[in-house]
């Protein structure tokens, strides 16, 4: 309107420029004509405004308003949907409801998100899949199967979604749309029974273990405060830095190739023991539990875990392997194999002495590891069935048992022996193993009446 206005007194100036020119050459006469010519034209072009101002301004005015009030009802229509949703125009983002928000990790950030390209939350791969969707939103079509797109989230990684769009006028000019999707990966799937109010950051805060998230890249984009009370780090100085900046020089290649592994998708989670590097230096053992943050196989995401103190286990398992050597290098002066087998008809061994190499000629690998191997074939063929029906007719009797038979070494040799052992029940009374000492009869004792 204000070009209409501005244009018309231009030409009014003009047009007295020029009469008034022509006045100068022809008289007086004409110059009177041309002076009421422009007044009269320029109080028709100011009548003309007047009239017609009013009326472009109501009009303008009233689909201001209709345009607000609309989008307004498609802004709390939007927020009022319990699945996630955007409304569009055209491409650019003119709102986002709360799912929408929560499902990609950007709470907080709907100023940002307000006025920025929707392809920004797009997987690259996919533009084309939206712009074709676009195109036919825009014609008032609605396709009637599912269209798959993936959404990138806050952390990087992509969730595969079923998508809808729907034009939301029906007038031609136009280009709002409302974008919903629902997200393939049940990790995103938001449960009618999830209370948005519940504080479960104060859970997590208070874990006695590590909690953390990696991006696609390996880097750490959470940690809880677990993490200071463990390691000394501040949790601010070790986000984006990768968890093999702070592992053990001999354990970072096994941390690194497994957490790629789970990153890009080819194995949907692991548990490894690894030692981390705390701010003094000092060596750590902690058990990482990792998996993916998708369901979907080979697709690239971020990676969620926790990371356990297992010190005292690791000081336990070493004391133990400790005392089961100097055990062992007892055990070993003794003439004779301490053993531990089971219940059954092949005496299976769960642990023996090194002993057995001068009982048997057989070592306790072969013994415990060799399924081709077992006790009861080293014992003499004809001894076999009576060594066990005495055994059980004993601990029958007494929970003990004492026997003398023959066994066949491993050189072919006959050799008599002397087995002294116990049953071990449970508090039901139930038989579970069989624990003794085996040691072979010096020659001279052979006299000694056998089994068999």
């Amino acid at each position: 309107m204000s070009i209409f206005i501005f244009s018309t007194m231009i030409i009014s100036i003009i047009y007295l420029i020029v009469l008034s020119a022509w006045h100068s050459i022809e008289g007086p006469f004409l110059a009177h004509i041309a002076i009421l010519v422009t007044i009269a034209i320029a109080i028709f072009s100011a009548a003309l405004v007047f009239i017609i101002q009013p009326l472009f301004t109501k009009t303008s005015s009233s689909k201001k308003s209709d345009f607000t009030q609309q989008l307004s009802w498609l802004r709390e229509t939007s927020n009022a949907l319990s699945s996630p949703a955007v409304l569009l125009d055209g491409f650019i983002v003119k709102f986002v409801n709360t799912p929408f928000l929560r499902t990609l990790g950007l709470v907080g950030l709907e100023d940002q998100i307000k006025g920025m390209p929707f392809t920004n939350i797009i997987h690259p791969a996919d533009h084309q899949i939206f712009a074709e969707l676009n195109a036919e939103a825009a014609t008032g079509k609605t396709k009637n199967e599912s269209t798959n797109i993936r959404l990138i989230s806050l952390d990087g990684s992509a969730i595969p979604s079923n998508v809808s769009l729907t034009k939301m006028r029906e007038e031609r000019d136009s280009n709002l749309t409302l974008f919903q999707f629902t997200p393939l990966s049940a990790e995103h799937t938001l449960g009618s029974s999830f209370d948005t109010q519940f504080n479960y950051h104060f859970i997590i805060d208070k874990l006695e273990q590590i909690v953390f998230q990696l991006d696609f890249e390996g880097k750490i984009i959470f940690l809880n405060p677990a993490w200071e009370s463990f390691l000394e780090y501040k949790v601010a100085d070790s986000i984006n830095k990768t968890i093999s900046v702070f592992t053990h020089p001999e354990d970072k290649h096994m941390v690194e190739s497994r957490l790629e592994s789970v990153a890009h998708g080819r194995n949907p989670s692991f548990t490894i023991d690894l030692r981390l590097i705390a701010l003094q230096g000092e060596a750590t053992w902690f058990r990482l539990r990792a998996r993916s943050s998708s369901n979907i196989s080979g697709e690239r995401t971020s990676v969620v875990g926790t990371i356990t103190n297992i010190q005292d286990v690791k000081d336990a398992e070493a004391q133990h392997s400790a005392n089961r050597r100097a055990a062992n290098a007892l055990l070993s002066h003794i003439p004779g194999m301490i053993y531990r087998c089971r219940h059954d008809r092949s005496w299976t061994f769960e642990y023996v002495s090194e002993g057995c190499i001068d009982i048997t000629g057989y070592d306790s690998l072969e013994l415990l590891h060799d399924p081709s191997l077992t006790y009861n074939l080293i014992i003499h063929p004809t001894d076999r069935a009576a060594v066990w029906s005495s055994i059980n007719q004993q601990i029958t009797q007494d929970e003990t048992f004492n026997v003398i038979y023959r066994i066949n070494t491993r050189k072919g040799e006959t050799k008599l022996v002397q087995e002294v052992g116990r049953g071990v029940f449970s508090s039901t009374g139930e038989l579970l193993a069989l624990e003794g000492f085996i040691t072979a009869i010096p020659e001279t004792h052979h006299n000694v009446t056998t089994l068999s």
